[in-house]
């Protein structure tokens, strides 16, 4: 299993050839999305999340009023300090908010720990959207893909899946 996210990134980047013909064999064949799901929920309990931390590196997190507010109220602070402090709006659309990154991350990561695990937006509490059963967009095997560069689970998830199905890469 690759875990190293510089080496998960370089192999993901790789196979997007691959794994565009991975999309379309999956579509035309119908091959349900459980079974993916199943093998990335094994994964991810293989892997410490904290010893990666790319997602909060790499990712752009959409985050709602009310999740401001909580932030906000486990900070101990007022809503427009974290507005100034943590919140950008949305290149392009300024009605929606998303997470400050600093440095290259996120201004709440802390080494590879979160300091508002608590009270995370949505999105992070989710990634990598793989749980069994869901039907969200992050569960569409277009997103998985795409965001396998950033995720061990993913990368490993797909490799799984493909070994899964017997798929075989075009030559």
């Amino acid at each position: 299993m690759v875990t190293d996210p510089d080496q998960v990134r370089r192999l993901a980047e790789s196979k997007e050839a691959e794994n565009l013909h991975f999309r379309r064999h999956l579509h035309a064949h119908h091959v349900p999305i459980e079974p993916f799901q199943i093998l990335a929920h094994e994964i991810e309990r293989q892997i410490d999340c904290t010893q990666c931390a790319n997602c909060c590196r790499r990712m752009i997190v959409e985050v709602t009023p009310a999740e401001i507010q909580a932030i906000a109220a486990h900070l101990g602070v007022p809503v427009p300090d974290v507005m100034q402090k943590h919140v950008d709006p949305e290149p392009g659309d300024s009605a929606h908010k998303i997470m400050r990154t600093e440095h290259g991350a996120c201004t709440f990561l802390n080494g590879n720990l979160c300091s508002i695990y608590d009270v995370r937006p949505a999105a992070c509490r989710e990634f990598p959207h793989v749980a069994v059963g869901a039907h969200t967009l992050g569960a569409r095997m277009e997103s998985v893909c795409r965001h396998s560069s950033v995720c061990p689970i993913l990368f490993n998830a797909i490799e799984a899946y493909k070994a899964h199905i017997a798929y075989h890469p075009r030559s």
